[in-house]
């Protein structure tokens, strides 16, 4: 068969003796073998050369179904043989919806593949072939910017990189701080400060999240006693929790490990989850926010409003505080629809004795809103951004 005609069923025979595809034709599809057998063959100095034979459950011509180049050889049926067809859009589809890392490996894999056998052909005097990259060249330099992060990501707690930064949270009718969150950030030495979402995600993927997020807690937990020696009030610190760590079993005893070691109260730490952890993980909330009740822990919900959990949850989780998402906080000024929603997750967060807390409070106006309707507690730019440790004590 000629590799420019399209296949016209998912399954040919070839009878011995018969060429599938010829060297440097046009590929449209891969081939794996059911039965029989399958010689490949290149030229080489004008001789032929036979590189492999292969039998079944073996694939070829993937390459340059994939990469967009000829055939790099020839392939022959050798007995009566049965192959598998698989189309180039059954490829590249599953190619592009890979992991952006995944698909920059099978590019660079495509490109020393062709590089080698450039050479095994022509010698070094011979011209490099360069396959069609499999991802935008966009797409690539995020996939290797990605890996150097990740990589750096990897020895960023070693060289004492990371560092938290606290953001008050004040009670909204006389603006006395109650508590800070702490808020991780990484000052990398050559690209400056790397905002979280560029590399909590990262964290997460790779498990780092468990390591940094255990840095993150015994941190926080060892500052809560230095601001305390600069004020007289009981202080709470917030400390949020990704789903990864959510989903550790070890989290909870390494929790516990670090309040006996520290010697903080436990009813002072406040660990945050967000609604997206709780319905990911739908038989896990009620054991893990239990165990963190028999820690003496507190625990919150963040970002209320922004998934799609069931109010019923409210009620059969013993939790202590909500915090309101900022985008609502934002935008109750000039939609009645979001000043209705804060007003509502007030009302129902008293009617079951729950704490809350308004993210993202911006503007005097906001904040007078806020405290008109009873909402307690708020944090935002309008106080105070996150600052590191030595500046954060001089709010209290």
């Amino acid at each position: 068969m000629s590799s420019l005609a399209a296949p016209k069923t998912a399954h040919e025979r070839y009878p011995a003796g018969e060429v599938i595809f010829e060297e440097n034709e046009e590929a449209n599809c891969a081939y794996i073998v059911e039965s029989g057998l399958v010689e490949i063959s290149t030229s080489v100095g004008g001789e032929r050369r036979v590189l492999t034979t292969l039998g079944p459950g073996d694939m070829f011509g993937e390459m340059a179904a994939l990469d967009g180049s000829p055939r790099s050889a020839t392939a022959t049926a050798t007995t009566d043989t049965t192959l598998t067809l698989i189309v180039n859009d059954q490829l590249r589809s599953r190619v592009e919806s890979a992991e952006p890392v995944l698909r920059l490996l099978l590019s660079v894999i495509l490109k020393r593949f062709r590089q080698e056998q450039n050479l095994f052909r022509h010698g070094n005097a011979g011209h490099t072939l360069e396959p069609n990259s499999l991802a935008a060249p966009q797409t690539l330099k995020g996939a290797v910017d990605k890996i150097t992060l990740e990589s750096e990501l990897r020895e960023a707690l070693n060289r004492n990189e990371l560092a938290l930064h606290y953001q008050p949270i004040l009670n909204l009718s006389d603006s006395i701080i109650t508590g800070f969150e702490a808020l991780l950030r990484w000052q990398h030495p050559r690209l400056g400060t790397i905002a979280p979402q560029k590399f909590i995600g990262i964290a997460e993927e790779t498990a780092l999240i468990v390591p940094i997020g255990e840095w993150v807690l015994e941190r926080a937990c060892k500052d809560l006693l230095r601001f305390e020696k600069y004020t007289a009030n009981d202080l709470t610190m917030c400390v949020n929790v990704s789903g990864r760590q959510f989903a550790e079993p070890a989290f909870l005893p390494t929790v516990a490990d670090i309040i006996n070691r520290t010697g903080i109260n436990p009813a002072q730490l406040e660990l945050e989850i967000t609604e997206g952890v709780l319905m990911d993980h739908r038989s896990a909330p009620l054991r893990w926010i239990e165990q963190c009740k028999r820690l003496g822990i507190r625990v919150a919900i963040d970002d209320f409003g922004t998934g799609f959990s069931s109010l019923s949850y409210l009620a059969s989780f013993d939790i202590d505080t909500l915090k309101i998402d900022q985008s609502f906080v934002a935008a109750m000024q000039n939609d009645p629809r979001s000043l209705k929603i804060v007003r509502a997750v007030s009302q129902l967060a008293h009617s079951l004795d729950l704490d809350v807390v308004a993210e993202g409070v911006e503007e005097s106006a906001q904040h007078q809103l806020l405290d008109d309707m009873g909402v307690e507690s708020g944090q935002g730019f309008l106080f105070s951004r996150a600052l590191p440790l030595a500046d954060a004590v001089e709010l209290l």
